[in-house]
């Protein structure tokens, strides 16, 4: 429920910032595979076709949203990623972790911190609350992970 309560939110958001990007042409791209299917929304400029933003996602075989990346153009340099959100979800197909990683231009690697935004819910699957937390993700120890 919480799910689709939050998916729905975020089309009308990208619904209301397309309508209000009047000079903008929005190309779409799908790809399957035995993995999932991977969607990518490249956004140019309508008059000079100037790409500004590429939005990719991939999605399992039940179609739930695994993995979220945006990223801006860079005449230099290409494709430059902004940010990376990565979901998983419980045994019920709820939202249970989205891990929230930024990119750092420094480094031109993703950020040493990710935020996790962990979902509790109750013993009957109800939603309670999200629980966020901030990770190291330089530990080299391969018996620890963050999923």
């Amino acid at each position: 429920m919480k799910t689709t309560i939050l998916t729905s939110v975020f089309a009308v958001l990208v619904s209301i910032m397309n309508l209000n990007a009047k000079d903008v042409i929005t190309y779409s791209n799908m790809e399957n595979n035995e993995l999932g299917v991977k969607k990518e929304y490249v956004t140019l400029d309508d008059k000079t076709s100037i790409p500004f933003k590429k939005t990719s996602y991939f999605y399992d075989e039940k179609g739930r949203l695994l993995e979220r990346t945006i990223q801006k153009w860079n005449d230099k340099g290409g494709w430059i990623n902004l940010a990376k959100f990565e979901y998983r979800y419980n045994k019920s197909d709820k939202a249970s972790v989205i891990t929230i990683t930024k990119w750092n231009n420094k480094q031109k690697d993703w950020a040493n911190k990710s935020s996790i935004y962990t979902y509790i819910y109750n013993d009957s699957n109800e939603f309670l609350s999200i629980k966020q937390e901030t990770v190291d993700n330089k530990i080299k120890d391969e018996l620890l992970t963050q999923k």
